[in-house]
């Protein structure tokens, strides 16, 4: 475990986070802005790229497979066999683009307004920004294949300021694209581009800085392409799940509550979106020296990178989810210019569900970075859509909170899961223990039940009283949790460690 390479993935992390802030900050208050009828509007933009985006875990399966094992080899010291790894994913990946290219002209025949009851946009401009989008999918894979490459080097900040630099130009087109009414033909026409441009430059980039890792078709082979079908496909089910957890919801909400009811849901699970980005933050920066920890077989040293970061997510957790619960009626009002109103119930469903999510993630981290995750991806995948059939008859009932209930049965059940799944993950001789976690879920259900009376009140206080409080409990949850997760004990690790490894360490 290197703390300047992990610092240097944090401070991208934190890059990465400003992006997502400015996005959400643009994009959908400029949609409600610009746009007649821009609620309205804003929910069918969401509701045609929801339709589509499950087709972007064929990316995730593939790449995170092919640049984790490319990392191992390279640890280890098998250049020629992380060479074949990653020219096998690019021929893989060539292929799936040739299906999207020609699969994806299925759009223009499909009555794709009637199907997703779209109001403001025509059938072929449906049709047309649902084959940009697929087209841009496609080419996000090599994409990103590209820029996680850098890890198998140790370098993977690298390829994530690439990253951000094409999210941000992303942004401002959008951001552009929004304000000047364009057609939502255009606005993924523009999305497309920015990643064309963005994959030249990281061959270019590649070529002059690590051209061990400039990709080489003939280094690959179809029976490589076969072997890492499989360990790709279970990375593909857990982002397919993710899919059915994130768009399929918008897909169901359309159809059952209207375009309307997207928006307020899509709004309200932006804030907490944002505020888990935060979280999960602690638990991305560590996936690169997982990766390498493992190639090593150092499970000792994993074990203590295990226990460092369980204790910042596990602080962290209730002081993000909760302060930002604290905060929605300030945040609502800033951002959306109170076009919306502020839900305490719903707002605090959602800010449960980012704390149980912000634990399961940190838990994932150590499955996925180290290629263990197929026991993981059958299950979620199977269980997240059994959660999205039995949710359609809870928001029948019960509306967009009988989703989020449903929804966070689930996470609760799979978190318990992933745990266990941990304890698998190492060896006898560095067996983890949930000392800390237990102790953790008698605190965060007790932050919970004394701060939901100023959640709930906050909708009928002043913007200066309930935001007073909301800074107030923060604090307080933040010096509580310091000494409940013995934080200061973590920091004098951290400072002896960063002063004994300064003077030698290499980036």
């Amino acid at each position: 475990m290197r703390l300047k390479r992990i610092l240097q993935l944090l401070v991208t992390a934190f890059l990465g986070q400003g992006l997502t802030v400015l996005m959400q900050l643009l994009v959908p208050p400029f949609f409600l802005k610009f746009y007649g009828q821009g609620v309205e509007v804003y929910g069918e933009w969401i509701a045609l790229s929801a339709s589509v985006n499950y087709l972007g875990t064929l990316n995730y399966g593939v790449q995170t497979y092919a640049n984790n094992q490319m990392t191992i080899l390279f640890t280890r010291g098998d250049i020629p066999g992380a060479r074949a790894i990653q020219a096998s994913a690019f021929r893989l990946l060539l292929l799936v683009l040739a299906v999207f290219m020609v699969g994806g002209l299925v759009v223009f025949v499909l009555p794709i307004t009637t199907m997703l009851k779209l109001k403001h946009v025509g059938p072929y401009a449906a049709s047309m920004t649902l084959y940009l989008l697929i087209l841009q999918i496609g080419l996000n894979m090599f994409f990103s294949l590209l820029t996680n490459s850098y890890m198998a080097v140790g370098r993977l900040h690298r390829g994530n300021y690439i990253s951000s630099a094409q999210r941000f130009l992303w942004i401002i087109s959008m951001a552009v694209g929004v304000a000047m009414r364009s057609s939502f033909p255009m606005l993924a026409a523009l999305q497309l581009a920015t990643l064309v441009i963005f994959t030249v430059y990281a061959l270019f980039d590649l070529r002059h800085t690590e051209r061990v890792l400039v990709p080489s078709l003939r280094d690959g082979s179809w029976a490589e392409v076969g072997r890492m079908l499989k360990p790709s496909g279970h990375f593909g089910l857990i982002a397919l799940a993710g899919f059915l957890t994130w768009q399929g919801p918008v897909l169901v909400i359309q159809r059952v509550l209207g375009p309307a009811m997207v928006t307020l849901f899509s709004l309200v699970r932006v804030v907490f979106q944002m505020s888990r980005q935060i979280l999960s933050m602690a638990s991305n920066v560590i996936g690169q020296d997982i990766t390498m920890l493992v190639g090593k077989s150092d499970w000792s040293e994993l074990r203590r990178l295990y226990d460092l970061s369980e204790r910042i997510v596990l602080f962290l957790i209730p002081v993000v989810s909760i302060g930002s619960l604290l905060m929605c009626p300030l945040l609502f009002h800033l951002w959306l210019h109170d076009r919306i109103d502020y839900h305490p119930y719903l707002c605090i469903e959602m800010a449960i569900i980012s704390a149980v999510l912000g634990l399961k993630e940190h838990k994932t981290q150590f499955q996925s970075s180290s290629n263990e995750h197929e026991e993981l991806s059958t299950r979620i995948f199977i269980g997240y859509a059994i959660m999205l059939a039995i949710s359609i008859f809870t928001m029948r009932v019960w509306g967009v909170a009988g989703f989020i209930v449903t929804w966070l049965a689930w996470e609760i059940l799979q978190t318990a899961y992933v745990v266990h799944l941990n304890h698998k993950l190492f060896p006898d001789d560095a067996m983890i223990d949930n000392s800390l976690l237990r102790r953790f879920i008698i605190f965060i259900v007790a932050a919970f039940a004394l701060t939901s009376f100023p959640a709930i009140a906050a909708a009928h206080w002043t913007l200066p009283v309930s935001t007073g409080v909301a800074i107030a409990s923060t604090l307080l949850l933040a010096v509580a949790g310091y000494v409940t997760f013995r934080m200061d004990e973590l920091r004098v690790i951290l400072m002896s460690r960063f002063q004994r490894n300064r003077p030698t360490e290499a980036a």
